[in-house]
């Protein structure tokens, strides 16, 4: 199969491709996580690579195997070489037909120059590399074939000749008051050295002169262009050499290699977000990614989002694990308020997340499911302008989730039922969760109500609390059977309250 994409194994087959990201995003902080990603490389629009996950274990595998061959410092610098060089001859494209008559032809000629160079530089360096993905390979295989083309020997041989030609033009210009005069060179002395030197004088030296910055312009005035019309006159053939150039080659890139500049840069983009955890000790890892067993773990997880927040400011960031095996579908995470339950709900959703676009993910290890659909449902504020109450609005979404599941979807709730009664949370709450163990869906349920953990198909997982200080969070989440009770009693023992104590007091 000729190669086509760096991104995608056969992007002709069954790719599903979106502009808008998707509708759980927000709640699992996934649009500033992609925000932040991609804002170094505005001018690639990322974004819709990262709405879009994939479908089939061979895409994914196609995305993590050419991550394993980045992994090379020397892969990673060649390639980061060659996207430089391309951004360097798309500034010499950009507006080009804005500017004077040789100008635009001669800048053509000058990207035409940095392009060649470029694809040629490296397919010599990554060839040495021998890299084991099939996405570097194919790349590999297609540039081989391109480079020995005659469209591309042509291009490259044209280029040099006529840079020879450009480079051999000489001329005279005598400047006198109000007129420029343009004539052939004769072996008239340079007095380009003795201007140099009588401005010397002027230069700026050790200590006096204060540093300047001139601004640097590229493009040409009309009196430049009126002078370069002259000298075209002094060289016919040249100048006719490189109006003919510019008709021939206007469109000399490469639409495969224009294609592998810009999805290249979802994998530099990725790199570089992950190299801001590496002195917080925080590891990321290849996952292994199935479609048929719903066996799953992460170990070392984190929010990716909050990890980054609080990088910058310096704060240490908690990890958790989470594991389903064999008929378990459910993670029932409950505990005291502002244990980190939420957070870990969303590690759990953007670790899945990242793992079907086929990137490293948060952790030192992990297994997970190439889900078809990801819902998310997590609390909200009541909305004054909807005619239903809080209840049956929390309802009537999760009644659409539910509709709209299937065996292969991934449903995570974060704290509902708050409105009403704590028997009525109850009943619904282990309706809910029948529901879902009857569809076969992997779910991760952030609940208050203890009794949803004792229920076949679920594990319990429960935040936990500084056991001298009640009041002190740890932010890590352990599989123990869910208690209210434990945290209640931690509060006793601090305040003495406990059975044992008030006896003691009696007793005294």
């Amino acid at each position: 199969m000729v190669f086509q994409s760096i991104l995608y194994k056969d992007p002709e087959n069954g790719v599903e491709y979106r502009e808008e990201q998707p509708d759980f995003f927000v709640d699992l902080n996934l649009d500033q996580v992609i925000r932040t990603i991609t804002d170094s490389k505005k001018d690639y629009n990322l974004d819709s690579i990262f709405y879009n996950p994939l479908k089939r274990i061979s895409d994914v595998t196609y995305r993590q195997n050419v991550f394993r061959d980045l992994q090379n410092e020397n892969v990673i610098q060649y390639i980061k070489v060659f996207s430089d060089k391309m951004e360097k001859m798309h500034r010499y494209l950009s507006g080009i037909e804005n500017l004077y008559l040789y100008q635009k032809e001669r800048w053509l000629l000058d990207a035409a120059e940095i392009y060649c160079e470029a694809v040629q530089t490296l397919f010599s360096n990554l060839r040495i590399e021998n890299p084991g993905s099939d996405g570097i390979n194919g790349l590999l295989e297609y540039i081989e074939t391109y480079i020995n083309s005659t469209k591309f020997t042509d291009l490259k041989e044209e280029t040099s000749v006529l840079r020879s030609k450009l480079d051999a033009v000489k001329f005279t210009m005598i400047i006198k008051t109000g007129k420029i005069v343009v004539k052939e060179y004769n072996g008239e002395e340079d007095y380009s050295a003795e201007i140099k030197e009588a401005f010397s004088k002027f230069s700026e030296t050790e200590s006096v002169i204060k540093k300047i910055r001139i601004p640097q312009f590229s493009g040409m005035n009309h009196v430049e262009a009126a002078v370069l019309q002259l000298v075209a006159k002094l060289y016919p053939e040249t100048f006719q050499s490189l109006l003919d150039y510019y008709q021939k080659n206007s469109d000399f890139i490469d639409s495969t290699i224009e294609r592998f500049q810009k999805d290249i840069q979802f994998y530099l983009a990725y790199i570089d977000h992950m190299a801001a955890f590496r002195d917080l000790g925080l590891h990321f890892s290849i996952p292994e990614m199935s479609q048929k067993s719903k066996n799953i773990f992460c170990h070392d997880g984190f929010d990716i989002g909050l990890a980054y927040k609080l990088s910058k400011e310096k704060k240490t960031v908690v990890t958790n694990d989470f594991a389903l095996y064999d008929n378990e579908r459910i993670i029932v995470v409950s505990g005291p308020n502002h244990g980190g339950k939420t957070t870990f709900a969303r590690m759990f959703g953007q670790i899945h997340y990242l793992g079907s676009l086929g990137l490293p993910v948060p952790g030192t290890g992990s297994l997970l499911f190439l889900f078809d659909s990801i819902f998310t449902h997590f609390e909200r504020s009541e909305n004054l302008d909807n005619e239903r109450g809080k209840l049956e609005d929390d309802l009537a979404r999760i009644k659409y989730i539910i509709d709209k599941s299937t065996q292969n979807s991934i449903i995570i709730i974060n704290e509902m039922l708050s409105s009403t009664t704590l028997k009525d949370a109850v009943n619904i709450g282990k309706k809910i969760v029948s529901y879902i163990l009857n569809i076969g869906c992997l779910c991760l349920y952030v609940t208050f109500l203890d009794e949803l953990a004792s229920i076949n198909g679920t594990i319990s997982m429960v935040s936990t609390i500084v056991p001298e200080n009640p009041e002190e969070r740890t932010y890590r989440i352990v599989k123990q059977p869910a208690d209210g009770l434990a945290y209640a009693m931690a509060l006793a023992r601090k305040y003495g309250v406990t059975h044992d104590d008030i006896l003691r007091r009696i007793v005294s």
